[in-house]
């Protein structure tokens, strides 16, 4: 007997969805208490970065994101098609370290086509088939700072569905964490800017999703 499983199209990824928290950050202090603060302002980071040695700073992000409404049904990428899996194409804001505000994405409403600012694509998912409870995903992501430098990300995602509903998986709320087997959930994989080769990687923390939207912080080492 086949299971049926509920199609949840964006409503589910918007495990990357709607969180409105603004944060706020300065980039030139360092108070000692919040980790967003990185103790260097930009310009001594640009100066460093000139002279082409590159050195290894720890980096940290409280983060959120929603499903970018521009993008075409056609691009969203089908998990199983027979189970009726979707995942959508994200837009991330939010604060990190070394790079301020982040820009959030910004997309064309009448082609779909990115324009600028951090966006997080899915490229390829699978569900665990045997309990219907995991998605098994790698999203490449772009992180643009608030001057426009930005780096790119490989992200090794498993997102969980560990709640029920009379019986039945919830697929609205959930946690998502780095895939078993990999060292690190996050790697850096390059950059523009002063991140222009940049390279290291960053662990999940506290990351849930819900009905309303999704939050999580990142914790890592950059180095460039």
């Amino acid at each position: 007997m086949k299971t049926h499983i509920p199609l949840k199209l964006r409503s589910m990824l918007t495990w990357t969805s709607l969180f409105a928290i603004v944060f706020f950050m300065s980039c030139t202090q360092d108070t000692g208490t919040d980790p967003l603060q990185g103790g260097e302002n930009l310009n001594a980071t640009t100066a460093k970065s000139a002279k082409g040695k590159k050195v290894a700073k720890s980096i940290y992000g409280r983060l959120s994101n929603f499903a970018d409404p521009n993008e075409p049904l056609e691009e969203v990428l089908q998990c199983n098609p027979e189970v009726g899996f979707s995942l959508t194409r994200n837009i991330i804001s939010g604060n990190m370290r070394h790079l301020g505000k982040l820009q959030s994405g910004i997309s064309d409403p009448d082609t779909g086509e990115m324009i600028s600012g951090c966006f997080g694509v899915p490229v390829s998912c699978d569900i665990n088939l045997e309990t219907f409870a995991q998605l098994i995903t790698v999203y490449e992501v772009t992180y643009v700072a608030a001057n426009g430098d930005a780096f790119f990300t490989t992200e090794q995602v498993t997102i969980n569905f560990p709640n029920f509903v009379e019986g039945e998986i919830d697929y609205t709320t959930g946690n998502f964490v780095g895939t078993a087997g990999f060292e690190h959930a996050i790697e850096i994989t390059g950059g523009t800017g002063r991140f222009e080769g940049a390279s290291g990687h960053m662990d999940f923390m506290n990351a849930q999703f819900g009905p309303e939207g999704s939050t999580w912080e990142l914790v890592g080492e950059i180095i460039y």
